[in-house]
């Protein structure tokens, strides 16, 4: 099987996605939670990149770095979607979309849910090909390495503290028995989804690293530098954001009508005062 895997490890990665992501489906309709699906497709993109770098035929620093991102990177984000994971409580998102696709019944709702595990597998395999073209980079490591070091590391604290940000506030305002309020505090002052800020800023390190290769205007290249906007437009216009302000919507009312005037819908910057939306 080890030979297998290292002669096509794309093909391996494919078929892994697609019989992880039916798994859970399978899970899915025994617990009615929908959750799962967002645990597997982060644990989906650490083992693709654990596949890449077993199978990796390139220079050693870079099939390295694959154990940094997505390896590292994404097993934080799994870990903390399997810590607030609750089987009887699904996330209010899936909770809706579940709501609208059962009104033609049972076997209607339980197969647009199989063709939503599919499609996230499918997005698992699509989203970890950037790690298999840099950890089969055959250039020696360069300038633009460091450079994709360092704003790994930005992006990796901002994500993590913006994770714990909101963690605290929710324990805070739990303790205070209050609801309907909003986390508005460090970086969700700036942002509404600072998390998902922080998560996209780290794709950029993939066409910093791909800066190593010789010919930037390969195919792979220019993979990897569509990368970050690819998620950018994911996260902004399909499976992100656009999911998560319907629900706090639904849930918050005009307390997070209020917050989307005075604070950015993602990228980082200054609130705006309440006078100037009056």
């Amino acid at each position: 099987m080890l030979n297998w895997l290292q002669d096509y490890p794309l093909l391996f990665t494919g078929l892994l996605c697609v019989v992880l992501q039916l798994s859970s489906w399978l899970w899915q309709i025994k617990t009615k939670n929908t959750d799962i699906v967002d645990i597997t497709w982060s644990a989906l993109i650490v083992l693709c990149g654990l596949v890449y770098f077993i199978s990796a035929n390139g220079n050693k620093f870079h099939s390295y770095l694959i154990l940094l991102i997505p390896a590292l990177w994404y097993s934080r984000l799994a870990w903390h979607l399997i810590a607030r994971y609750q089987v009887n409580r699904e996330d209010g998102r899936y909770k809706a979309l579940r709501e609208h696709w059962s009104y033609k019944g049972k076997i209607v709702l339980q197969f647009k849910l199989l063709l939503f595990f599919v499609f996230q597998a499918a997005l698992a395999w699509m989203f970890s090909y950037p790690a298999y073209i840099i950890a089969n980079l055959e250039q020696p490591p360069s300038i633009f390495d460091s450079f994709g070091m360092i704003l790994l590391i930005i992006s990796f604290l901002g994500v993590t503290l913006s994770d714990r940000q909101l963690i605290q506030f929710k324990k805070s305002q739990k303790a205070n028995t209050q609801s309907n309020t909003v986390c508005n505090v460090g970086f969700w002052r700036y942002s509404r989804h600072p998390n998902y800020f922080f998560e996209w800023l780290h794709w950029f390190c993939y066409p910093l690293f791909g800066l190593s290769m010789n010919n930037l205007l390969s195919i792979d290249w220019i993979i990897l530098l569509a990368a970050p906007f690819v998620m950018l437009l994911f996260l902004l216009k399909l499976t992100g954001i656009p999911y998560n302000e319907q629900q706090n919507l639904r849930s918050k009312g005009d307390a997070y009508r209020k917050y989307q005037k005075t604070t950015n819908k993602f990228f980082l910057g200054k609130p705006k005062a309440v006078e100037d939306i009056s």
